[in-house]
């Protein structure tokens, strides 16, 4: 009689995603626990200039692009909007990066901006390290098609709305929504509605934590309760903020506005 064992028959798994292979070398972002409480950011080739924003003197950063990115707006516009938003919604708010985002950034993980409470900012070739809450806003491929299915839940075409009436435009192919964009599609994305969003973001973290620590609550609480609070609540929060500075600042005629050069 002869034994069950067949060598040919291995394992079919073998060489398979199911036995591991290749989840050491998935393309993945590193992140640091924490959603947007703290990164590590690397910055290449850049520029750093600083402004004084209505009494406040404010780091901005601009790393050079690549890949057929370009920043969508300029640091004399991020200083324009600043300067007509409240002080007290993005006090101690001091550092701005136009980010170039890597090649597997882009394509995996792509934002419009972002919000860290707590950054260290590595600048190659130096032992510089530049700590604290900072908005990152990240260049962009103009004329880039994104695609969308449409099978959306009711934030996703929210958002889609607000992509329209940024400009971008959106049509329907089959199952899919193509948006096409353009340098000043993008940067009304970005100047008028993820930047005021972020700070919106901000506002909310100093009502709801740094106001209370510094009346002697317990900052560690404080964070964890914050952060215990649905996504889709500090989202709502931070998208009614933006609707609101960015309804009153277009009827005071301050936007939208022409594209200031350095």
């Amino acid at each position: 009689m002869s034994s069950p064992y067949n060598a040919t028959r291995r394992n079919r798994n073998i060489g398979t995603s199911k036995q591991g292979h290749g989840a050491d070398n998935r393309m993945v972002i590193p992140r640091l626990p924490g959603e947007r409480q703290g990164c590590a950011a690397q910055i290449g080739a850049h520029e750093k200039v600083h402004h004084d924003v209505n009494g406040r003197l404010v780091t901005f950063i601009v790393e050079q692009t690549n890949g057929g990115c370009a920043h969508a707006s300029t640091v004399a516009d991020l200083t324009f909007m600043l300067s007509h938003i409240p002080p007290a919604d993005w006090a101690g708010l001091k550092t701005f990066v136009f980010r170039q985002p890597t090649r597997k950034a882009r394509m995996l993980n792509p934002v419009w901006g972002r919000l860290y409470y707590e950054a260290d900012i590595a600048f190659s070739g130096t032992n510089t390290v530049l700590s604290g809450p900072t908005l990152f806003l990240e260049a962009v491929e103009a004329g880039s098609i994104m695609k969308w299915s449409t099978s959306l839940d009711r934030e996703d075409s929210e958002e889609l709305d607000r992509l329209r009436s940024d400009g971008h435009a959106v049509s329907r192919t089959g199952r899919n929504y193509l948006i096409s964009t353009s340098l000043e599609s993008l940067r009304t994305t970005q100047l008028y509605r993820t930047l005021l969003h972020e700070i919106g973001h901000w506002f909310d973290w100093l009502s709801k934590v740094e106001t209370p620590a510094a009346r002697g609550e317990d900052i560690g609480d404080l964070i964890d309760l914050y952060f215990a609070r649905p996504r889709s609540e500090r989202e709502a929060f931070a998208h009614r903020y933006a609707d609101t500075l960015r309804h009153s600042l277009s009827d005071n005629g301050l936007i939208p506005f022409e594209r200031i050069e350095r």
